[in-house]
């Protein structure tokens, strides 16, 4: 019996070499344990992103209309619930395409959530690369050098195709790539196939996001 206890950054790095272990692996140690852990540090990075103020400009407009201490608790509550939004983000990007590919596929759940494992890195170091740029040239996240926000701004006025396309950015086709590259070797079905399923969860994803963003922007207005 084989025993593949999940590595997360060699997974993520070395992916020639984990596809074939993770594929021929008959258990999985360890998943659920890494995938709590990912979903508290997703929390811890929403946290600290809040904490410095990313994402709040709208407190900033307040700053005059009401006391020091309203406009504390006010920052208090927005870091509060960017924590908790961060748990929410961690565990739908674990769970959400894994449950998709499972529907689509007869292998474990638990091979498809290792699978997602490897993406959670690579989505919070782009959340982690956006907080100097915020801090110091004072950028805001749909005007990340990552994405296509920026060419989005100069192209069209429409808040929620920028939006979208902010939502877009190297990071996510890296992640395209990495399931990709794994269902493409697990699934063992046609690689286009396996290319369209991809793309469609992650479409799927970018649009509801960039309609909590739009929402969300609507009420900042």
């Amino acid at each position: 019996m084989m025993n593949n206890r999940i590595e997360v950054l060699r997974g993520l790095l070395n992916y020639h070499y984990y596809t074939y272990k993770l594929r021929d692996s008959e258990q999985v140690p360890g998943v659920w344990k890494k995938a709590t852990l990912l979903i508290l540090l997703s929390g811890l990075v929403f946290g600290v992103s809040a904490y410095f103020g990313i994402g709040s400009e709208y407190l900033s407009k307040q700053l005059t209309s009401v006391s020091r201490a309203e406009y504390e608790m006010q920052k208090l509550l927005f870091m509060i619930g960017q924590t908790i939004l961060g748990l929410f983000f961690g565990a739908v990007m674990i769970f959400l395409p894994a449950l998709f590919f499972w529907t689509l596929s007869d292998l474990e759940l638990k091979k498809l959530v290792a699978v997602q494992l490897f993406v959670i890195p690579v989505l919070l170091l782009e959340k982690v690369l956006v907080i100097p740029l915020a801090i110091l040239l004072g950028l805001t996240e749909i005007s990340s050098p990552f994405s296509l926000g920026i060419l989005a701004q100069y192209i069209t006025g429409n808040e929620f195709l920028i939006q979208l396309l902010s939502t877009m950015s190297i990071f996510k086709l890296w992640i395209i790539f990495i399931e990709y590259k794994y269902l493409k070797m697990l699934m063992e079905r046609n690689p286009k196939i396996i290319l369209v399923i991809v793309i469609s969860i992650n479409l799927i994803i970018w649009l509801f996001a960039a309609l909590f963003s739009f929402i969300q922007f609507e009420k900042i207005l």
